[in-house]
């Protein structure tokens, strides 16, 4: 999913949010720090936590291109790569290439 502004305003002022948009929406946000801090995305490294009903760690070391993003959810865990632009759930990439 690309970085979208829009789509998380629009998401904040949603009301009850499923699982999947909670993820959507956290990871975003995260995103959208990244943003607002001006960071250098490949220079900087990332080794942030949320914690709570949804925990999910955000992983980068510095010079790399992408990060990892490890959610669990009460029933599955589950591994998303991002960068500054977006994010992608792992399992997803993986099928591409064996395509």
């Amino acid at each position: 999913m690309k970085y979208s502004e829009i789509e998380l305003k629009k998401m904040s002022k949603a009301g009850n949010l499923s699982i999947e948009d909670q993820i959507k929406f956290n990871i975003l946000n995260f995103i959208r720090t990244i943003h607002l801090n001006k960071q250098d995305f490949i220079h900087e490294s990332y080794g942030s936590e949320y914690f709570g009903d949804l925990p999910m760690t955000f992983k980068k070391k510095a010079g790399q291109v992408m990060g990892v993003i490890h959610v669990k959810t009460k029933s599955e865990e589950r591994t998303y790569i991002f960068n500054d632009r977006g994010y992608e759930l792992l399992e997803d990439l993986l099928q591409l290439k064996e395509v």
